[in-house]
């Protein structure tokens, strides 16, 4: 397996609308079903349709036009943490760390509850190198949702690159791919490898 495959690739964020819904008096605990309603109830099809075409953008690598539609809806629906962990992203990739990191925490502060800003989150401490920091970011993004896969997979490669603890990388390794139906071939065959380098040990 080529062990230089880029986080970037598995954190695009998808339309974040719904995941990062939340109320102005959103608390650090987690979202009650009636906020997620409310906020879902004064979303317009027109403030949907908008956010879409950012998320088009941002897909398609357009980042300036991706981020000034996100800058736009974010003043428009301040309340929602989606814009700001999308805008994140696109800080990320062009590696201003501490912008992102400002993202994120504008996204937290109105979901707590957001996995996607903690995966985020977790591949920023992996490029400073607070490893430790990282791997509690993506196991908070899995305590989150046990079931993101991407999360698992980030948190795999700490545990097998940096970490070198082979058992839990292919314990998330497996789980990532139980999660993807196995459709990533290169890392379920790099997961053989590294289960017979057990076997033999």
């Amino acid at each position: 397996m080529n062990m230089s495959t880029s986080f970037i690739n598995i954190l695009l964020l998808t339309t974040l609308f719904i995941a990062g819904c939340a109320t102005d008096q959103a608390r650090p605990d987690k979202l009650s079903q009636q906020d997620v309603d409310k906020a879902l109830k004064e979303t317009s099809q027109s403030d949907i349709l908008k956010y879409r075409e950012a998320i088009t953008f941002l897909a398609k690598g357009n980042l300036d036009e991706a981020e000034a539609r996100l800058i736009e809806f974010s003043e428009e629906r301040p309340e929602l943490a989606g814009p700001y962990a999308n805008l994140a992203l696109i800080h990320i990739k062009r590696n201003k760390l501490e912008l992102a990191e400002q993202m994120l925490s504008k996204a937290l502060q109105r979901n707590p509850e957001m996995p996607q800003a903690y995966n985020l989150m977790g591949y920023i401490e992996k490029n400073r190198g607070n490893i430790i920091k990282a791997k509690d970011m993506y196991s908070k993004a899995i305590e989150l949702k046990n079931n993101y896969a991407l999360a698992h997979y980030n948190l795999a490669l700490l545990y097998d690159i940096y970490i070198q603890d082979i058992s839990k990388a292919v314990m998330h390794y497996q789980t990532y791919l139980a999660l993807t139906k196995n459709q990533d071939k290169i890392t379920a065959e790099w997961v053989n490898q590294l289960k017979a380098s057990l076997t033999k040990s």
